[in-house]
Order: structure tokens, then C-alpha cells, then sequence
């Protein structure tokens, strides 16, 4: 019974994703695809559901069966358990001369080959294929392998709101045990123990503290320090938590010990306006310029910002800023089902103060509907 084991989809889920990604190999006369992973990266485990620990290929030729391979011997038997792809192989000290002799064995020598997830494969890896195969045709499929899976099915959604209620999880346990005394890394350390036990895998945890009347942090940092907490310190938060390789996004501020300042209302006020304002119109055919134009608030109150406002997964595809930010306007039109991540990060013109605000929506016909529970509120803790 080792398909209880872990979480897995449908088979009528796997058949649809197989189908288009070949649907697409036969439009674009492309013969197989290779797929290269990473701890971390979600474009094997879309095909296979295995989630790797470390690098991986994914073999899949138009016509036939799809084959895993894995870089550590002793990971077989837990991938064989994870994936449904029968064929799950050790690839050996390094991967080539097995997709090597796997290309060849397929008969696809001379044949044209797409390649998927750029940022895990090495540039030595495309020229070893190109200096082996010099008759074959090795293109990117990155893009179209994308597209297909941008806007998200039911079932991949249910997913998506598992990851919304562990990251729901998380903010509720700072809320009650934030306290002055503890160190960001106590304060990491509540993260992680709010939904390890519930099935959850670490996504990006960014925290900072500062004092409210005297801040200094104005940005969720991506390491923690050992600064205390004190009474009128604020904790500002970015985080996720993934589900079986399906990840959503909450920010959230709490105040330590006693109320915000007016300074920090206001800011929590302005990203609450401005994330209201784009989940609104988080609908089926809104353009970047639009969501764009929908931020205004920030400037409006007096405030610049300095993360993107908006964002697909991984932080892309696309991420767009307010209109006083750096982040240049990334052409994208919005499809049903498709979800994203409005995040606020309203600060003050001498980039001392600011906090973050914001969650994951899926696209439908009436606004963004939002993936977690856990209220947009400024909390007390402490």
C-alpha cells in the first residue's frame, strides 16, 4: 500500500497533465522532453510526484513511458514510493551518460529534444547533449511547459489551500507566543514548530524586528539575527509553507507588548488599501497595467515600497511593483484560476520604517479569492 504513503493526485489529474504537455510536444514537433530538478523546484514532481531532495531528471518521450532518475542510490526506494512513474533509476556519479545512453537506447539521436527548469541544468549539461547528439535539435520548453501549468486545476487548488491553512498556522502561533525576550531565531523557531507536524515543508521564512519609535528594519530579512524583542518592537513577516510541493504566501506585523504607532497604523492601513484594491480586480483578463494603477495607495499615503506588490510562483510570471518601485512592468494577463500573491510592503521615504501585508488568491470572474484564513489584522502579542 505504499500509494497511501504520501500525498498524491488523481490519476485522472495525472492523465490530464500528461496529455497536454504531449499535446504540446506533437504541436511543437518535438520528439521527448528532458525535465531537470532540485530540492526545492516543482517541474519533475508536476509529472511524476516525486519531490526531490536532490538533483533529479525527468525522461518523458512523446510516445512511450516516462522515466525518474535520481542522483543518491538511497533515495530509490522513498522516490519509488513517492512517484507514479514506475521507472524511477539511479543515474550514477553524474547524469549524463545515463540520459545519454537513455536518448540513444529511445532511438531519439537524431531527433528534436526539449528542455525544461533552465536554472537546475548546467550549461555543461546542454553542451555534453549537444557534443553527443551533434544531429539532434535540443530547444527550450520551459515556456510552454509553464503555460500549461499557470492556471490551476481543482484539484491542484485543494492543494493550494492545504499550504494557505499551514501558513494560517504559522501566523497564529506568533500571534500567541510573540512575546518580549525572545530572539528572531526563537521567533523562526515558532514558525517551523506551528505546521511541521502537520505535513508542511519549509518555504522562504523572511522576519525582522525593530523598534516602533525608532525603527531601523523596514523589510522582512531572509536571515534571522539575535536581536531581543522587547515591548514596542514590530515583527514583520514573509511566509510560506508548501504542501506537497503546492506553496502559498501570508505577510502579516505584529505589534510586541503595546499598540502599533501611528506611524505603523497608517502603513498597515495604506497596504491594506492597496492589497483590497488588486485583489478586487484579480479577474480573468486584467493586465499588469491595470494591477499596477490598482497600488496607488502607497504613493497616495505618503509611502514608496521596496518588494514587488504582486507575483506568481517562485516570485515570478510576473512580478510587478507599484509605480514607485524598481521592478520594471512585466506584460501579463490574468486567467481564471490562476493564483498569485498580493503582497504590500508600504515603507517611509527615509527607509527606516515598513512592514508587509498580503496573501495568495486564486483569479475568479469576482475578484481574487484569497487561500488562508488568518484575518488581516495588527495584532498585540506579549
Amino acid at each position: 500500500m505504499t500509494d497511501m504513503l504520501f500525498p498524491r493526485f488523481s490519476d485522472s489529474e495525472y492523465a490530464r497533465r500528461d496529455s497536454a504537455i504531449r499535446e504540446t510536444m506533437k504541436k511543437d514537433n518535438v520528439e521527448a522532453i528532458l525535465v531537470a530538478g532540485a530540492r526545492g523546484s516543482s517541474e519533475v514532481a508536476y509529472l511524476s510526484n516525486y519531490q526531490a531532495q536532490s538533483p533529479c531528471w525527468l525522461f518523458l518521450p512523446r510516445e512511450g513511458e516516462a522515466a525518474v532518475f535520481i542522483h543518491f542510490y538511497n533515495h530509490q526506494p522513498c522516490a519509488k514510493a513517492q512517484s507514479i512513474i514506475d521507472d524511477v533509476r539511479w543515474y550514477g556519479p553524474t547524469p549524463m551518460p545515463t540520459l545519454v545512453d537513455e536518448i540513444r537506447k529511445r532511438g531519439l539521436s537524431k531527433s528534436k529534444v526539449g528542455l525544461v527548469s533552465m536554472r537546475a541544468m548546467s550549461y555543461g549539461h546542454v553542451t555534453e547533449l549537444q557534443r553527443q547528439f551533434p544531429e539532434a535539435e535540443f530547444v527550450e520548453f520551459g515556456p510552454q511547459f509553464g503555460c500549461i501549468r499557470r492556471v490551476r486545476s481543482e484539484d491542484e487548488l485543494a492543494y493550494l489551500r492545504k499550504s494557505g491553512y499551514l501558513t494560517d498556522l504559522a501566523c497564529e502561533a506568533l500571534e500567541h507566543n510573540l512575546r518580549p525576550g525572545l530572539t528572531e531565531q526563537d521567533v523562526l523557531s515558532i514558525v517551523y514548530n506551528a505546521y511541521l507536524k502537520n505535513g508542511g515543508d519549509p518555504g522562504i521564512h523572511f522576519i525582522a524586528t525593530t523598534n516602533m519609535d525608532n525603527p531601523d528594519r523596514f523589510v522582512p530579512w531572509q536571515r534571522q539575527t539575535s536581536r531581543v524583542l522587547e515591548k514596542g518592537s514590530v515583527v514583520i513577516t514573509e511566509l510560506t509553507v508548501s504542501y506537497w510541493g503546492y506553496s502559498t504566501q501570508i505577510h502579516r506585523p505584529f505589534a510586541i507588548g503595546k499598540e502599533p504607532s501611528p506611524t505603523y497604523r497608517k502603513l498597515f492601513d495604506a497596504a491594506y488599501q492597496c492589497y483590497e484594491s488588486v485583489r478586487q480586480i484579480c479577474k480573468p483578463g486584467t493586465t499588469s497595467a491595470q494591477i499596477i494603477a490598482a497600488t496607488s495607495a502607497i504613493e497616495d499615503n505618503g509611502f514608496t515600497s521596496y518588494d514587488s506588490v504582486f507575483h506568481g510562483e517562485a516570485g515570478k510570471s510576473p512580478e510587478l511593483g507599484t509605480k514607485s518601485a524598481a521592478h520594471p512592468v512585466e506584460k501579463w494577463t490574468l486567467e481564471e484560476n490562476m493564483v498569485h500573491v498580493i503582497q504590500p510592503n508600504p515603507i517611509t521615504k527615509d527607509f527606516k520604517a515598513g512592514l508587509q501585508l498580503g496573501a495568495a488568491v486564486v483569479v475568479k470572474p469576482n475578484g481574487g479569492e484569497v487561500l488562508h484564513n488568518y484575518p488581516f489584522k495588527f495584532p498585540v502579542c506579549g
